[in-house]
């Protein structure tokens, strides 16, 4: 199989992925998901931090402290720093071992036993919406069990990798 990426030079695949970003970032621009995404999450903020001006308040801090930080990461990238380390600093790298989702998955299964002795108990619209939220757990539970999976692959493959392509000493 073919892969246009296997045979360009290193800068020019950062150039080509780089392209292809904002080339994906530019289509969630038009996109009324991505629009009802973003609103979601300036209400979840507003709910978590209170502001007097409502969601939009919240709208115009979340847009304040993005251009800060895209500024702040622009400004490393001039001095030569890489994308990867600076996504991570500033928290938006997944940082989270296979052993941590794995707890979640834990903690989530015992609320979700909690859940199901309420739903045994529970009668009516209670019970259906016990039943809807136990179907959301085990929606979120299954995702993070491929989640953990998929962190375990990535594990195992860098300790595979680790050493690989050094040179031995003479």
């Amino acid at each position: 199989m073919y892969n246009k990426y296997f045979t360009m030079k290193r800068s020019e695949l950062k150039e080509a992925i780089k392209n292809e970003i904002t080339s994906v970032l530019s289509e969630q621009s038009n996109n009324p998901d991505f629009d009802k995404k973003v609103a979601s999450f300036a209400k979840k903020i507003n709910n978590e931090m209170d502001y007097p001006g409502g969601v939009l308040e919240a709208m115009k801090q979340i847009k304040s402290r993005l251009e800060r930080i895209i500024s702040k990461v622009e400004g490393a990238k001039r001095g030569g720093a890489e994308e990867e380390p600076l996504m991570k600093m500033i928290g938006l790298s997944e940082a989270k071992s296979a052993a941590d989702v794995d707890k979640e998955v834990k903690d989530l299964e015992s609320k979700m036993k909690d859940k199901a002795k309420d739903f045994k108990a529970a009668e009516g619209k209670a019970k259906d919406k016990i039943k809807d939220e136990l179907k959301d757990m085990t929606t979120k539970r299954n995702d993070l069990k491929k989640k953990v999976e998929d962190l375990k692959k990535k594990e195992d493959k860098e300790i595979a990798d680790k050493g690989r392509d050094q040179e031995l000493d003479a």
